[in-house]
């Protein structure tokens, strides 16, 4: 699907929130309700793959960076895990990051993280996960 200023200014108008209005959406980006209806469900079948509630002020929020062994298959990893509770999001990174991918977490408590990230290393075949880091996210601007 090819993405214009249109589906763009859509999206951002989602990313503030995600409860907003056709009405409102086709006030926000200048075209009719119709074209925003037309719109989100083409964007709704090929880009946005869930709406999501994050709760600020509960729970705990982190990043887990993952480290692969050579020869892994990354996308069936990144499948399992992005299916999981917690789970927020799912990317295959490269660059400076030293991972190969990226998981955004929102989970109850310490302790729930924790069993997710032993998952992480229980779900994995022998030698596919070499290293995690696990950053918490202590405020969102």
């Amino acid at each position: 699907m090819n993405i214009d200023s249109t589906d763009r200014a859509l999206l951002s108008a989602l990313r503030d929130n995600s409860r907003t209005s056709f009405v409102d959406l086709a006030k926000a980006t200048g075209v009719s309700e119709r074209t925003v209806r037309t719109r989100m469900k083409k964007l709704e079948e090929d880009v946005i793959q869930r709406y999501t509630i994050i709760e600020r002020g509960v729970g705990l929020s982190a990043l887990v960076r993952i480290k692969l062994g050579p020869g892994t298959e990354v996308g069936t990893l990144a499948g399992e895990f992005s299916m999981w509770d917690g789970v927020l999001t799912c990317y295959e990174v490269g660059g400076g990051l030293d991972a190969d991918l990226l998981l955004i977490i929102s989970v109850s408590d310490t302790h729930t993280l924790r069993e997710l990230l032993d998952r992480i290393w229980l779900t994995a075949p022998d030698a596919a996960v070499v290293e995690t880091h696990t950053t918490l996210i202590i405020e969102q601007y």
